[in-house]
């Protein structure tokens, strides 16, 4: 599913009260609008690894958006490869979630953790240098490997029809999927030991290490989560839009200003802000054209920042 062009009015009268041109008009803006929602959910997955890792760690994962891209890479080839039926995609949406949960895992013990021995400054520097780089090798690599050429996953789907308004079943699926995944994470960070001692590691990291909790191994579980996330999310994004290696630092921007908007390690207001994204990318790009579209997240980002400097979260927190 891409945004598409408004198209041409066929006469002045396109938009007058009563009219057929008028009930049509009304049908294809909700017809927009209901794509920006499912393609705000996959914004929202996609954030909710970021915010989690900088929630705890502490770390601007830059590279994150280029995981998302080489897990859509991966997840075309392995479809293909395992006959692009139904069952291929839930088996790379596993086998990559799992992959990518190891990797996440390592990265951090062997490339960021090192870091943390290092002044406040030192740290902050070591880690942008550290995750760029990682964009920069692993795109490259991905490229050289699978070509730099889009790659999409083509899954047959029924539809949905509400009077003219059309909705594919794999992708409300996929929203309804989401939002129960959202509040699922939520119960679990608010809920489980695990949670807790995220929240206590994010508090004070010194004090919950007093306290028996192992702070480097809440870091790697949560660095490795928040990859896998990025994983789930990408093989779900190939399944909507072509996608291809270099496409991970606009992806990465669009999770930055998720967070920002949402807030830190708030994933209801995450899921809220990528809705938000969707919806108003979705419109940009059927008023003014689909090449506005991923500007509209610099845009909101800059914004955001003058005008909000602390965040749209510290609206309700005041």
């Amino acid at each position: 599913m891409s945004y598409g062009r408004r198209p041409p009015a066929k006469s002045s009268g396109r938009l007058r009260a009563g009219s057929n041109n008028c009930e049509m008009s009304v049908e294809i803006l909700i017809q927009v609008a209901i794509g920006g929602v499912l393609v705000g959910g996959l914004y929202a997955l996609f954030a909710f690894g970021l915010s989690l890792i900088y929630g705890v760690a502490r770390i601007l994962n830059f590279a994150h958006g280029t995981l998302l891209a080489i897990s859509g890479v991966l997840g075309s080839i392995m479809f293909v490869s395992l006959g692009s039926t139904v069952s291929a995609l839930f088996i790379s949406l596993s086998v990559l979630s799992g992959a990518f949960f190891v990797f996440g895992w390592v990265f951090n013990n062997l490339l960021l953790d090192p870091l943390k021995s290092r002044s406040h400054f030192e740290m902050s520097i070591g880690t942008i240098l550290v995750t760029v780089g990682a964009l920069i090798i692993i795109s490259d690599l991905a490229s050289a490997l699978a070509g730099p050429r889009p790659r999409n996953i083509l899954i047959r789907s029924g539809i949905l029809e509400f009077g003219d308004v059309i909705i594919p079943t794999t992708q409300a699926y996929m929203l309804v999927g989401i939002i129960g995944l959202t509040f699922g994470l939520h119960v679990l960070l608010q809920r489980s030991w695990y949670g807790r001692a995220i929240r206590a590691v994010t508090q004070d990291h010194i004090g919950a290490t007093i306290c028996g909790i192992r702070s480097n191994m809440v870091h790697g579980l949560t660095f490795g989560i928040g990859c896998a996330l990025a994983a789930f999310a990408g093989v779900l994004y190939a399944t909507i839009f072509p996608i291809a290696p270099y496409s991970g630092l606009q992806l990465t921007v669009k999770a930055f200003t998720i967070i920002v908007l949402g807030g830190i390690g708030n994933l209801p207001g995450a899921l809220a802000a990528g809705l938000f994204l969707g919806v108003a990318e979705a419109f940009t790009a059927f008023f003014w054209g689909s090449e506005w579209a991923p500007a509209l997240s610099i845009v909101l980002l800059l914004l955001i920042l003058i005008v909000f400097p602390r965040g749209i979260a510290s609206l309700r927190r005041s």
